[in-house]
């Protein structure tokens, strides 16, 4: 887990989603793109929070990517994150001023 994140701050049951997820992740996904199409026949606001979960963790890892907290293993991912949370301040979609104010490393 990512030591990085104080993970008593957390409701236990989001803990328990983390841990859950990450042994999912850990060998038993077989198909990332079809899971992830699978998720959409969720109810729609299920949807929707499922969307802000993702968009917590994209912020997460472009802010990790900006501080330089990332390796060879997640560089791909954390890059990508940056590039892909950038263009949502850029578009106005989303508001980041503690995103904005640190440095590409």
């Amino acid at each position: 887990m990512n030591t990085d994140i104080d993970f008593m701050d957390i409701a236990d049951g989001d803990k328990a989603f983390v841990e859950e997820f990450e042994n999912f992740v850990n060998g038993r996904v077989s198909n990332p793109d079809k899971t992830g199409m699978a998720m959409t026949t969720m109810h729609r606001y299920l949807q929707q929070q499922a969307f802000k979960v993702f968009i917590g963790y994209m912020k997460a890892l472009a802010h990790n990517y900006r501080k330089g907290r990332y390796d060879q293993r997640n560089e791909w991912a954390s890059k990508l994150a940056d590039v892909a949370y950038s263009s949502l301040i850029e578009a106005d979609l989303m508001y980041d001023p503690d995103y904005t104010d640190l440095k590409n490393k």
